[in-house]
This record gives structure tokens, C-alpha cells and sequence, in this order.
């Protein structure tokens, strides 16, 4: 015997779920902006907001994004606000809509990461080699970052922190020690959801091939982790099972090289600086993943493979009067 099924073949066809296999596929931006050579949009807000040789972290949440510099202890940025949050335009000024004060009591950021409420942040603290929590509150013009938890000491020169989908797992990492060419990575379980603690339990780490990665997120469903390498590479993983980075297999690298500059070419660097500046910073996919954004922490987007307009055209930087730049690169899935 066998069991009918309501509705007939055109009625179910009719009410099949298209699925939209562009969106979170780094394959689809590859093919768009590298193989193709298609311009990305630039993303402009050094005017007031990221006037720092250090753009550390990104973001994206609604329209919103939200940006970190390195802070205390830098010789470039240590007067320099840790956090800000401005509206994603790739015209006008960028002006940021809010910063917290100085005086956080950690000693760097090198990178964060946020829920997708904007309220509980995970803090890379670079100098002080460790994994911070706190809750992030907004009103008028001020952001308030305010930390719990305790430190979590994260080995050699950590660069990112994330959270997972409902804060009970995060992530960080470093370059090995001694440098051969690798990244560690590494997952912790938080005995509380969204707060770092030091007596948390280390869930699994793994060595992967990148020099130097500078962040990592996933997919909406935790299925796919994105790396950003630092010398101008981001890297997709499909994982077997969700949020568990133990599990991944490389499927796609994008090379995003041609967009960058020398160091020089950032306005808050030495023009004398012929330094390749493809390090990447920070990146983040928007709601639905169609788009990808991508932070460098040298600001030295060539203008040349942006579309969108620089305003200010010229900034108080290094040395004087400088050409501006676009600090963030929107990239598209189709």
C-alpha cells in the first residue's frame, strides 16, 4: 500500500522553497570580484571614526557597523577610542554615531566580536594575551562597554574572538610559536552563555595552514567558517557539524591582494612605507549573505578598485595633509 500525498505535481512544485545557493558562498564573491575583477564597494568613515593606524575589528548588524582600533599600548592610536558603531554608507562622511570612552581597563583590542542583539561582546586583548566578555549599552552618543566575567589567557599574541550562535561556545587564536606558516585556533565552552571565564573548558583546537589568521565567523546555521589571513586571503570551510571548528574542510579561497595598496598609501602611515598592506582585519557577512564585508588594518584600499565616493577627500594624517581612503570593502555574492 502506499500513501498519497496531498496536492498535485504542480501544486507542490509551485510551493517548493527556492534556495538561494549564492548567499554565504565564497565561490559566488570569488567568481565575481577576483575571477570576473569587479569593483567592491567602498565603505567611508575615516572622517571622525576610524582615524587610527590600527583598524583591529568589524562587524556588521542590521545597518550598522561597528568598528574596533587596537588602543592602549600602541605607539599610533593609544588616545584612540576602543569601539564604534556608524551607519554602513559608501557615501558622505561615515560620521560615527557612537564611541565609548577611553579608560576601558583592558589593554588592547585586536579584535571582538558581538551577538546578533549588539549586547554581549567578546574582546581579543592582544597585549595582555587574553579573552574578555562584557555587555555593550547604547545611549545618545555613547557606547558603555562593561566587562565580566574574568581573563582568559589565550597563548601567543591572540588576534580574534568570537561567539557562536547562542554565546555557548567561543573561538580565538594565534600565530604559532615558533612561526612555521600555521594558525592555531581554538574553541572553549563558556560555563555561563556570553561570559568569558579563566576556568572555562577548552573544547578542541586545530592547526591550519594560514600565516597570521585575523578573524573567523560562520554561516548562519554554523555549517561554513570564513578566515581572514592576514596577507589578503579568506578562506571557506565547510564543517561538519555546526560551530565546531575541529571539523572543517577547506572548500575555497578568495584573494583579495589587488584591492590593497602599500602601507604608505594609508593616510595614517609614513608615505615612505612601501610595505605590501594586504593584512586584513576583520570580517562579517551581513544578514542574509548576500554580502561580505572586509576591514584592512591599514586603511589602504586602493581607490581604483572601489566604487563609491571618499568625503573627506583628504584627512589630517601622518605627515600632514593626505589622501583619504576607504577602510572597508563591501563585496557581493551576486
Amino acid at each position: 500500500m502506499y500513501n498519497a500525498i496531498a496536492g498535485s505535481c504542480a501544486e507542490q512544485e509551485a510551493n517548493a522553497v527556492t534556495v538561494n545557493t549564492d548567499l554565504y558562498n565564497l565561490a559566488s564573491v570569488k567568481a565575481i570580484h577576483e575571477t570576473a575583477g569587479n569593483n567592491a564597494v567602498g565603505i567611508n568613515f575615516n572622517a571622525g571614526a576610524a582615524n587610527s593606524a590600527w583598524l583591529t575589528g568589524m562587524q556588521v548588524i542590521g545597518t550598522d557597523m561597528y568598528i574596533s582600533n587596537r588602543g592602549n599600548n600602541n605607539n599610533f592610536d593609544s588616545t584612540h577610542v576602543l569601539f564604534s558603531k556608524l551607519p554602513i554608507s559608501s557615501t558622505g562622511n561615515g560620521a560615527v554615531v557612537r564611541q565609548n570612552p577611553t579608560g576601558l581597563g583592558i589593554n588592547s583590542c585586536e579584535g571582538f566580536g558581538l551577538d546578533s542583539t549588539a549586547t554581549k561582546i567578546i574582546i581579543a586583548d592582544h597585549h595582555a594575551n587574553g579573552v574578555r566578555s562584557g555587555t555593550l549599552s547604547q545611549s545618545g552618543s555613547s557606547l558603555t562597554v562593561t566587562l565580566n566575567g574574568s581573563s582568559l589567557s589565550a597563548g601567543g599574541g591572540i588576534r580574534y574572538a568570537r561567539w557562536n550562535d547562542d554565546g555557548s561556545k567561543y573561538y580565538f587564536g594565534y600565530q604559532n610559536v615558533p612561526l612555521n606558516g600555521k594558525s592555531k585556533v581554538k574553541q572553549y565552552s563558556a560555563s555561563t552563555n556570553y561570559v568569558v571565564q579563566n576556568s572555562d573548558t577548552l573544547l578542541g583546537s586545530v592547526d591550519l595552514p594560514h600565516d597570521i589568521i585575523a578573524d573567523l565567523i560562520f554561516n548562519s546555521d554554523g555549517t561554513k567558517m570564513y578566515l581572514a589571513e592576514h596577507d589578503g586571503y579568506i578562506h571557506e570551510y565547510d564543517l561538519s557539524t555546526a560551530y565546531d571548528i575541529t571539523s572543517g574542510t577547506l572548500v575555497t579561497t578568495l584573494d583579495l591582494t589587488s584591492f590593497y595598496g602599500t602601507i604608505g598609501s594609508s593616510p595614517w602611515w609614513p608615505s615612505s612605507n612601501t610595505g605590501n598592506a594586504f593584512f586584513l582585519s576583520g570580517i562579517s557577512w551581513n544578514a542574509d549573505g548576500s554580502k561580505l564585508y572586509v576591514s584592512n588594518i591599514y586603511a589602504s584600499t586602493l581607490q581604483s578598485k572601489v566604487n563609491g565616493t571618499v568625503n573627506p577627500a583628504t584627512v589630517t594624517g601622518d605627515g600632514g595633509t593626505r589622501t583619504n581612503t576607504m577602510p572597508v570593502i563591501e563585496l557581493r555574492v551576486q
